[in-house]
């Protein structure tokens, strides 16, 4: 990596930007380039072949924001789409025609129809979820957190932390979302983020309810099989773990803890995911991560910073490199290089 363009979404507050692009040096420091006027984009993706990018505006009302983004870091607004209430997560399709919202209040999933040139067309579908879960307060509904694009086999993958569901969706030819299959997970695990294992076959869950890490298999609809079960932390403190990523190599699983504020490593070639490295965020409440090149870049959305440090060495993240100050950062998203 030379430099890379990204985007940073942030809660607003104290009239903030919102949303905010950079330049990621190869020496791993961050570069301000432009902000953006925008309420909430708690959750920024790239669409797969053109420089625009989607912010799901975390509110009540709900919606999604299309950003065109320049060389320069200068960002537009091109068009924009009606949700369910507080879309936290978003995923554009491979092929580019569509863009799906988690949303968090709403029970529901969004399908948005996207023009040849990246701009939402319309909302087309939406796709409502039903059940609860033993945890009375985080569970009372569902409460979709991830739309996860080909996790083991599957084309795109609700993670739903209010049911203890991971649900396969699929799209038919004329814009309808539906419900393909779905998999249980352990009562109360409160699924967050998933991740396909380096096998292709498998999968990895973070459970914010459970603070625990799991490895699954996804067969027949049902209960999915848990290969392997571990705490995300060795700290004895509340603990609400937040995403996961796979290191560039396979070998090791990165999560972050809030409450603890740690970034814990686990050996994937064990097969037993072992906690082989757990160390300081160096941020409050460690909400998002994002591996770039030979750095990782945490977002603290609670000590209104984004800190940059080497990946690598005896502990698996190396020397602290930069910071970069902005209010209630939630989400780093790289874009093209």
């Amino acid at each position: 990596m030379t430099t890379t363009q990204a985007l940073l979404g942030c809660y607003t507050t104290d009239g903030a930007p919102g949303l905010r692009a950079v330049r990621v040096h190869a020496t791993g420091v961050i570069e301000p380039l432009g902000a953006l006027a925008m309420e909430s984009p708690s959750c920024v993706v790239w669409h797969p072949t053109l420089p625009i990018a989607y912010a799901t505006n975390e509110t009540l009302s709900g919606g999604v924001t299309a950003v065109a983004v320049d060389v320069t870091g200068e960002m537009t607004v091109v068009g924009a789409a009606s949700t369910g209430a507080a879309p936290c997560h978003a995923a554009v399709t491979r092929d580019g025609q569509w863009l799906l919202t988690a949303d968090y209040l709403g029970a529901t999933v969004t399908l948005v129809a996207l023009e040849p040139e990246g701009r939402p067309s319309a909302t087309v579908d939406t796709l409502t979820l039903h059940g609860t879960g033993p945890h009375p307060a985080r569970q009372d509904a569902p409460h979709p957190h991830m739309i996860a694009a080909d996790v083991a086999g599957e084309a795109l993958v609700c993670v739903d932390l209010g049911t203890d569901r991971l649900t396969s969706l699929t799209i038919s030819g004329d814009g309808r979302l539906q419900e393909k299959g779905s998999w249980r997970l352990p009562p109360g695990t409160g699924p967050r983020q998933v991740v396909t294992a380096p096998d292709g076959e498998t999968a990895l869950v973070v459970g914010e309810l459970s603070a625990t890490l799991l490895h699954v298999r996804l067969g027949a609809s049902g209960d999915a099989v848990v290969l392997a079960e571990v705490p995300t932390t060795a700290s004895s403190e509340t603990t609400w773990p937040a995403q996961i990523a796979i290191t560039a190599d396979g070998g090791h699983a990165l999560v972050s803890n809030r409450g603890p504020d740690t970034l814990a490593f686990f050996d994937l070639r064990s097969g037993t995911l072992d906690r082989v490295a757990e160390v300081p965020a160096g941020v409050r409440w460690p909400r998002h991560f994002t591996l770039a090149g030979a750095h990782l870049l945490v977002a603290g959305e609670q000590s209104d910073t984004i800190v940059s440090y080497e990946l690598g060495g005896a502990d698996l993240i190396g020397g602290f490199t930069s910071r970069f100050s902005t209010p209630a950062p939630t989400w780093v998203a790289l874009g093209p290089s």
